[in-house]
């Protein structure tokens, strides 16, 4: 896992947590840059990138809330 930027770094530091890593179902080896993420078919993944690169774009939290909960709703 090489890190390029501080998304990276972020999107590594909470996917890595087990609970959150057993819940989305998913493995180390699956977490990439954050723009692998986006694109992830893994909607715990693709959620908290989203998050991460939202936030870093200026949204605000109703923003985030809307965008999130339509995503979730969509591929849940």
């Amino acid at each position: 896992m090489a890190y390029t930027n501080n998304s990276d770094k972020m999107l590594q530091a909470v996917l890595m947590n087990e609970q959150l890593m057993k819940f989305g179902k998913y493995e180390l080896g699956e977490i990439g840059s954050i723009y692998q993420a986006l694109d992830s078919d893994n909607y715990v993944i693709n959620a908290v990138a989203q998050i991460i690169k939202r936030t870093e774009e200026g949204a605000t939290e109703r923003e985030l809330w809307k965008e999130i909960n339509e995503y979730l709703k969509r591929n849940v």
